[in-house]
């Protein structure tokens, strides 16, 4: 009979692993059951610590969930990075664009506005969230769009086209994703009659036309 294998318990002191494993606890429960479910107790015994040394660690499930978002979304981006340098043109780009940012969505997507709170606040410490954690949720944003834009735009100039206005654009396709992301992940989905990727397409297609123009950026 073949021995069994056990995952050696983290040694005492040793916080850096002590908050690996609870934030491997924590996407785990969100993956099964989803944000609401999340309970702070039931997430101490996963991951092996008290309740007490759970919060000193993060305060709030708030502050844990906004933690693993910010995670979420540098992990989106790399994965997004030779997708953007590889050359697509626009259609094929945005239908890779739309699919990553569904997949995000899917679990992270209802919570978006813990984010959009997070945003605006500039006291010092908004909403409770320390302002490490504030400050990384807007730099991953930040290089999330920068690499995004980065890629439509070279897209665009591949098939002689230009983007019509930087400024509005990232705004734009994350209103226009989100509410993709929200009716592909949902129960309206069954009322569509066709895949959910011929919608995915169709999407592409139409965004690419509202998102440029034809020829060169004016000088």
């Amino acid at each position: 009979m073949a021995a069994t294998t056990t995952t050696p318990a983290t040694k005492w002191g040793d916080r850096r692993q002590r908050r690996i494993d609870i934030l491997d606890a924590a996407r785990a429960q969100i993956a099964e059951r989803g944000y609401r479910s999340l309970n702070m107790r039931d997430l101490a015994a996963a991951a092996g610590v008290s309740p007490a040394t759970l919060y000193s660690y993060f305060a709030t499930k708030e502050q844990l969930f906004a933690t693993l978002y910010a995670e979420a979304i540098r992990a989106h981006t790399e994965a997004h990075r030779p997708v953007a340098e590889a050359g697509h043109g626009l259609v094929e780009l945005l239908a890779l664009v739309i699919e990553g940012h569904i997949e995000l969505y899917r679990t992270y997507g209802r919570y978006f506005t813990l984010w959009s709170a997070l945003r605006h606040d500039a006291d010092a410490q908004p909403g409770g969230f320390p302002r490490e954690l504030v400050d990384e949720l807007r730099a991953a944003t930040r290089e999330h769009n920068r690499l995004l834009m980065a890629g439509i735009r070279a897209a665009a100039a591949r098939d002689g086209r230009h983007v019509a206005d930087e400024r509005m654009v990232p705004s734009f396709l994350w209103s226009v994703l989100t509410g993709l992301s929200d009716h592909v992940t949902s129960e309206r989905r069954a009322l569509d009659g066709y895949p959910a990727e011929q919608l995915v397409r169709f999407a592409a297609e139409r965004l690419a036309l509202a998102i440029t123009d034809p020829g060169e950026a004016p000088a």
